[in-house]
């Protein structure tokens, strides 16, 4: 998961990028974008990529957040090992 999350987060970095340019640059092909289906809200394609990177980067943080989770509950993990020494000893005594 932590390997999917790296991806996403480099592709994230690549889109905040260039909507980043895209804002410097006053890029304006002349079409509209209407941010998540609402006509109210004409935004630029410079912001809507900013905005698409922003979602990707807070999905990637949660996917690493899950990952390093999930990898500290796997068997064989040094609190597993050490949880099953304490029970070993216990059980001599």
């Amino acid at each position: 998961m932590k390997r999917v999350a790296l991806v996403f987060g480099v592709i994230a970095l690549l889109l905040l990028g260039d909507g980043l340019y895209m804002q410097v640059t006053n890029y304006q092909p002349g079409d509209q974008n209407p941010i998540f289906g609402n006509p109210k809200y004409i935004v630029s394609d410079g912001t809507t990529v900013l905005v698409a990177g922003g979602l990707m980067l807070a999905v990637s943080l949660v996917m690493w957040l899950a990952g390093r989770r999930r990898a500290g509950r796997q068997p064989g993990s040094a609190d597993d090992q050490r949880a099953r020494s304490d029970r070993q000893s216990a059980s001599k005594t």
